[in-house]
C-alpha cells in the first residue's frame, strides 16, 4: 500500500521526523516497509516566465528563450526543443546545476546557442506518466497565470513535495490498508497524540431506498441518498492526495469514494438512483448471465458470485466494479451510496477468476471493520456535500446481521512477561496498549482486562496482546539468556511406535516408501475404496478439480504412482505408504502397498514374479512384527460388484471377526486406467487403526525342547470351498499340547478329483515336554482325523 506522509501529517505531527525514520519505526513494529520515494525531485528550480521565443537559426524544431527567474536571478537564455514553447508562459525552470532524475544540468552550447538551463516538464522531475496527460507528456508543464515568478518552492507548489511509504500488508494487518490506521500506528510509535476528525452531516428527508442481504456471505450492507448533486472536477487538494496513493483523479464523485476509501480501508460504491429500476439494492449470490462492467466489457457472472441487484438486474459486482447500467456519469443528479461488508474468500475468487483485481477487492480479501458503516458514510456525504453540491442528504438505512464481537480479553503481567521472557511492569504494559488504542483495566496487581479496537481485526487473544506490547516497546527488551526448561525423556508414543515399527519392516524386506498428495478428484476417490464408503471433505476453492476432495484411502494415489513409473521402464515396484486418513464420519491410519512385476533374490541372475503371496507374507508379517498372534487375524474370500480386483485371487483381512483391510491382484478390466502394460499388480489396503488399538502380550522367552519332534504327514480331499486357515485350526484344537506346527505343503486339483474338490497334503509337527510314544502319536494322529472328517467330511488318500 501507497502511503502519502503528506497525507498521515495531517493527523499526527511528523514535524521532526524524517521519512526513513518513520520507515525504520514501522520495520522495526512489525510493519514493513519495501520502499520510501517522492513524488518528483529536483533541487535549484524556480517558476519561469517565458517573456521572447524565437526560433533557433540552426533547427527546425528548437526555440531560444528569454526567461524571467524573477527577481533573485534575472532573466536567462535557455534553448527548448518542446512543441508548446511560447510567449507567456509560465513554466518550471532548472536552472544551472540543478539535479533531477535524468541528471545534472549544465551551462551548455546547442547548435550554436548558449543554454543556461532546462524548462522541465512534470516526467523529468519524475512524476509516473500514468497521472500525466498526453498533452503534459509531450511538452513542458504549462503553470497556471497566476503562478508567482522566482518561486523556489516549485515542488510545493504544484503538491509534489511528498514522500511515499510503500508498506507491505500482510494478511494479519488488515487495518493498516487505511491512512487513519497509519497514522495511529506511527503516532503509538512514535508517541505523538493522533486526531482523526468526526463528521457530522444533517439529514433532510427519509429515503425509500431498502438495502438487503440474501446470503450469508454479505452480514451488513448500509446506503444513503444525495440529492442534486454536480459532477465536475475535484479540488487539487484531492487530485494531489490521490495522486500520491497510486490512484488516478476522475471526478469529484468517483474520487470521493476512492479516497475515503484509502482513508476508512472501507471500500465505497456510488450509484446513479434514477439509472435503477427499483429503489432497492439487495446482496445475493445466486445469479448468473452477462454482466456489462464500468470498464464497457462483458463479463460472465457464476453461481457464487457477490452480486448486488435490483429487482433481479445485476447492478454491481460486489467488491469488485460496478455496472455500466447504472455508473455516475456528467449527467447524474441523484446517487445512493453503498458500504457493505463482503465474505473476503468470495471476493478473492471472483476476482481471481475475471482478472479484475482492485484497490477494493483487495481490502475485502484481507478484511475489512463490519461495523464502521455510519462513520464512513458520513464522512463521503460531508465532502459530497463540500465538493459536489449537494443540496439534500438523506437518513442512513442499515442491514445487519452479524453481531458485533467480543472484544474484551483478560490477561497478566505475569503471563505476557512469560511469554516474551521480559520483566516489564504493569505501567510498561498498560502504557503500550493504550498508546494502541485498547483501553486497560487493571482487577488486581497483575490481572486485567482489554479492550480491543475496533479497528484492529487481528487482536483475539492473550498471546496477540504479548505480540503489540513487544512490538511497540522493542525486542531489545527480551533478555539474551536461555530460559530454563525441564528436562524430559523424549519418546514414541506406543501408536506412534507401532507406526514406525511397521514401516521399518517394510522398509527392511526392500518396499521403498511413498508420499503421494491427499487430496483427489471426485471421481478418483471412489475407485478402489475398499474400506470404507464415507463422506469426503471437499475444499472450497480448489486450484483444479484433480485436487478437490480429501481421500479416504490411499491406494488410488499409490496405483497412479506406480503406473507412472512403469511407463518409464521403471518396472519392478514395491511401493508402500502410510498416511491418515479423514472423511466428515471418521480419522484412521491406513497402510497400502502395490507390487508390480519382479522381486530379485539376487539382483538380476534370479529373480520372482510377485505374487498373491507376497502380499499375503507382508501382511502376516506386520501382525507379527506388532506381536499380533496368528490366532486372533484370518483371511476371507473377498467379493465385490467393482470390477477392481480379481474375484479368486484377493481377499479380506479380519482382525477380531472385523475386516480391516483387502488385497489381491487387479482385476483385468482395472488395468484399462494404467499404464502397466503386461506387468501383473498387486494392491493393499488396510485399516492400521484396530491394530494400533490392539492389546497384545509381552513376548515371553521359552526353552527349545530336550525331546525330539515328531513329523507326520496327512493328505485327504475336501470340499474346494473350505479355506486353509479353518484346517489347520481344527488340526491344532484336536490335536492341543503336543501338535506344535501345521504346514500345507501341496494343494492338487485336477484329474481324478472331484470339480468341486480339492486334494490337501499337511504336515504336522509333533512335540511335548517328554519323548512322544507311538500310542500318543497314533492317538493324536486318530483324533485329528476324526475332527476333520466330523467338521469337514474329509475323504483320505492312502
Amino acid at each position: 500500500m501507497l502511503v502519502s506522509l503528506k497525507e498521515v501529517k495531517k493527523y499526527v505531527d511528523l514535524s521532526d521526523l524524517s521519512p526513513e525514520q518513520i520507515a525504520d519505526g514501522l520495520t522495526f513494529a512489525g510493519i514493513e516497509v519495501e520502499e520510501v520515494s517522492t513524488l518528483a525531485s529536483g533541487t535549484n528550480l524556480v517558476i519561469g516566465h517565458i517573456i521572447e521565443c524565437e526560433k533557433h537559426p540552426d533547427s527546425d524544431h528548437l526555440h531560444v528563450l528569454k526567461v524571467d527567474l524573477g527577481p533573485k536571478y534575472g532573466v536567462e537564455q535557455i534553448v527548448c526543443g518542446a512543441p508548446n514553447a511560447r510567449k507567456g508562459l509560465k513554466v518550471i525552470v532548472a536552472r544551472v546545476g540543478a539535479k533531477l532524475p535524468g541528471g545534472e544540468i549544465k551551462a551548455s552550447v546547442i547548435r550554436g546557442v548558449s543554454s543556461n538551463g532546462m524548462c522541465c516538464s512534470l516526467n523529468e522531475l519524475g512524476v509516473n506518466p500514468k497521472y500525466l496527460s498526453e498533452s503534459q507528456t509531450a511538452g513542458i508543464e504549462e503553470l497556471p497565470e497566476d503562478a508567482e515568478v522566482g518561486n523556489e518552492d516549485v515542488l510545493g507548489y504544484l503538491g509534489l513535495d511528498d514522500s511515499i511509504l510503500n508498506l507491505k500488508v500482510l494478511a494479519n494487518r488488515p487495518d493498516l490498508l487505511s491512512i487513519y490506521n497509519v497514522a495511529r500506528e506511527i503516532g503509538a510509535i512514535f508517541s505523538r497524540e493522533v486526531n482523526i476528525p468526526s463528521y457530522e452531516v444533517k439529514e433532510n428527508f427519509k429515503t425509500d431506498l431498502v438495502v438487503g442481504s440474501e446470503t450469508e456471505k454479505c452480514t451488513q450492507f448500509a446506503g444513503r441518498e444525495l440529492r442534486d448533486i454536480v459532477i465536475k472536477e475535484s479540488p487539487k487538494i484531492m487530485q494531489e492526495a490521490l495522486r500520491s496513493m497510486g490512484i488516478r483523479s476522475i471526478n469529484n464523485i468517483v474520487d470521493i469514494g476512492n479516497y475515503v476509501m484509502l482513508l476508512t480501508g472501507q471500500p465505497l460504491h456510488m450509484y446513479d438512483k434514477d439509472k435503477l429500476p427499483a429503489h432497492k439494492l439487495i446482496a445475493r449470490t445466486d445469479l448468473e448471465g452477462d454482466f456489462v462492467a464500468l470498464d464497457e466489457k462483458t463479463y460472465q457472472v457464476k453461481n457464487g458470485d457477490m452480486v448486488i441487484s435490483s429487482e433481479g438486474k445485476m447492478m454491481c459486482l460486489g467488491g469488485v466494479m460496478g455496472a455500466l447500467e447504472c455508473a455516475v456519469d456528467n449527467n447524474t443528479k441523484n446517487i445512493y451510496i453503498e458500504a457493505a461488508s463482503f465474505d473476503g474468500a468470495t471476493i478473492r475468487r471472483t476476482s481471481s477468476r475475471l482478472g479484475l483485481s482492485s484497490e477494493s477487492s483487495q481490502r475485502f480479501v484481507k478484511g475489512t471493520n463490519h461495523f464502521q458503516a455510519d462513520e464512513v458514510i458520513n464522512f463521503a456525504s460531508y465532502l459530497i456535500k463540500e465538493y459536489c453540491d449537494a443540496k439534500e442528504c438523506s437518513d442512513i438505512v442499515h442491514y445487519q446481521n452479524e453481531e458485533e464481537p467480543n472484544r474484551l480479553i483478560v490477561s497478566s503481567v505475569t503471563k505476557i512477561n512469560k511469554r516474551l521472557g521480559t520483566d516489564f511492569t504493569k505501567e510498561d504494559i498498560k502504557g503500550a496498549l493504550e498508546r494502541l488504542y485498547f483501553q486497560v483495566k487493571f482487577l488486581d496487581e497483575y490481572r486485567f482486562e482489554s479492550l480491543t479496537p475496533k479497528f484492529r481485526l487481528d487482536v483475539s487473544c492473550d498471546a496477540d496482546l504479548s505480540e503489540e506490547v513487544i512490538r511497540l516497546l522493542g525486542f531489545v527488551h527480551v533478555k539474551s539468556i536461555l530460559p530454563n526448561l525441564d528436562v524430559k525423556v523424549g519418546a514414541l508414543s506406543l501408536r506412534q511406535s507401532r507406526v514406525k515399527a511397521i514401516r521399518e519392516y517394510l522398509l527392511d524386506q526392500g518396499l521403498d516408501e511413498c508420499l503421494t498428495y491427499s487430496l483427489l478428484s471426485k471421481k478418483n476417490a471412489e475407485k478402489f475404496n475398499f474400506l470404507h464408503d464415507e463422506e469426503h471433505y471437499q475444499i472450497l476453492n480448489p486450484l483444479t478439480d484433480e485436487r478437490e476432495v480429501f481421500r479416504t484411502h490411499i491406494a488410488y494415489s499409490l496405483l497412479e504412482v506406480a503406473s507412472y513409473n512403469v511407463s518409464r521402464q521403471a518396472k519392478d515396484l514395491a511401493l508402500f505408504e502410510t498416511a491418515d486418513m479423514i472423511s466428515k464420519s471418521s480419522r484412521a491410519e491406513h497402510l497400502s502397498i502395490v507390487l508390480v512385476g519382479n522381486r530379485y533374490l539376487r539382483d538380476l541372475l534370479s529373480q520372482i514374479e510377485y505374487s498373491f503371496y507376497d502380499l499375503k507374507g507382508l501382511v502376516e508379517g506386520v501382525f507379527s512384527i506388532l506381536g499380533i498372534e496368528a490366532s486372533r487375524f484370518k483371511f476371507e474370500r473377498y467379493s465385490s460388484s467393482k470390477e477392481e480386483l480379481h474375484p479368486g485371487k484377493s481377499a479380506n483381512i479380519i482382525f477380531q471377526n472385523k475386516p480391516i483391510g483387502v488385497f489381491g491382484e487387479l482385476h483385468p478390466n482395472a488395468y484399462k486406467g494404467f499404464d502397466f502394460g503386461k506387468n501383473k499388480v498387486f494392491v493393499l489396503e488396510m485399516d492400521l487403526e484396530p491394530l494400533l488399538e490392539a492389546k497384545v502380550t509381552i513376548n515371553k522367552m521359552a526353552p527349545i525342547s530336550k525331546f525330539p519332534t515328531v513329523s507326520r504327514d496327512l493328505a485327504f480331499i475336501i470340499d474346494k470351498g473350505v479355506p486353509a486357515s479353518d484346517i489347520i485350526k481344527v488340526i491344532k484344537v484336536a490335536g492341543k499340547g503336543i501338535v506344535k506346527d501345521v504346514n500345507i505343503f501341496d494343494v492338487y486339483e485336477g484329474s481324478n478329483i472331484s470339480p468341486n474338490k480339492k486334494s490337501v497334503a499337511i504336515n504336522i509337527t509333533l512335540n511335548s515336554d517328554h519323548t512322544l510314544t507311538d500310542k500318543e502319536i497314533i492317538d493324536a494322529m486318530d483324533k485329528i482325523k476324526f475332527e476333520l472328517n466330523k467338521k469337514f467330511n474329509i475323504e483320505l488318500r492312502m
